[in-house]
């Protein structure tokens, strides 16, 4: 079937005020979102992807997931039929929104309905760009399935700045701190302590994108001083934050 015969497929500009939020829900059609300005954030079963400009997420077809905008936002939003997304990832998705994806994705929303056969080609496009190897941070936080584990990781994104032991965690959780550590290896691919510090960079990239201070940001989080958080953060994102901040326009 040629592409301008498939099923039809939208592309909308959407903005959302502050403190958005969005209840569980699921598509019969697959959602690739582009972030414009602000941030946004999708969390499914396996946990929550954080989007800043230059970003976007994939969310294929029938999967729930809910959505929140820390910050006014602004982004496009394509809605395409299972028959379209084939090729697309089983699983949510971030997805690297170069320059030239994000005005494809524009031209997507400026283009006619009616201009079925340019649509296609945009599309066809878009989608040959979202399955190419992804570059850039990738800002995913698993939270697992033991219940424990999530006991564990709700507790922490309670208070992400908190000091509280690892030990304490476990007891809260409900498991010895050698289980705890087991299942935080197993089901999310990384140490408790890794884990904890991809916890405190998503905030931090959320709070800085608000407009937060570097430095109030970093105690906030728990750490002793804007240089060892600068520290963190290079070592995940491979930029400081001042450097992160500046390529988004902030």
């Amino acid at each position: 079937m040629r592409p301008d015969a498939m099923p039809t497929w939208t592309a909308d500009r959407l903005d959302h005020p502050a403190g958005t939020t969005i209840d569980r829900h699921s598509h019969a059609s697959g959602q690739l979102a582009f972030v414009l300005h602000g941030t946004m954030t999708v969390e499914a079963e396996e946990g929550a992807w954080l989007a800043p400009p230059g970003r976007g997420i994939w969310v294929p077809p029938g999967i729930p997931h809910a959505a929140r905008y820390s910050e006014a936002a602004s982004l496009v939003q394509l809605l395409l039929p299972p028959e379209r997304v084939r090729d697309l990832p089983r699983e949510c998705r971030s997805v690297a929104a170069s320059p030239l994806l994000r005005e494809l994705a524009l031209e997507a929303v400026r283009l006619s309905p009616d201009d079925e056969a340019e649509r296609g080609l945009v599309l066809q496009l878009i989608l040959r760009r979202v399955l190419a190897p992804q570059p850039g941070p990738v800002l995913f936080l698993p939270y697992g399935r033991d219940p424990r584990l999530r006991r564990a990781v709700a507790l922490l994104l309670a208070e992400p700045g908190s000091d509280i032991g690892f030990e304490e965690i476990a007891k809260i959780a409900g498991a010895s701190p050698r289980t705890l550590a087991r299942l935080f290896r197993a089901e999310t691919d990384m140490a408790f302590a890794r884990w904890r510090d991809h916890l405190r960079v998503t905030v931090a990239v959320d709070r800085l994108m608000r407009g937060h201070p570097i430095t109030a940001t970093a105690l906030d989080l728990g750490y002793q001083s804007a240089s060892a958080f600068s520290v963190m953060f290079s070592r995940l994102l491979g930029q400081p934050p001042g450097r992160f901040l500046k390529e988004r326009g902030r």
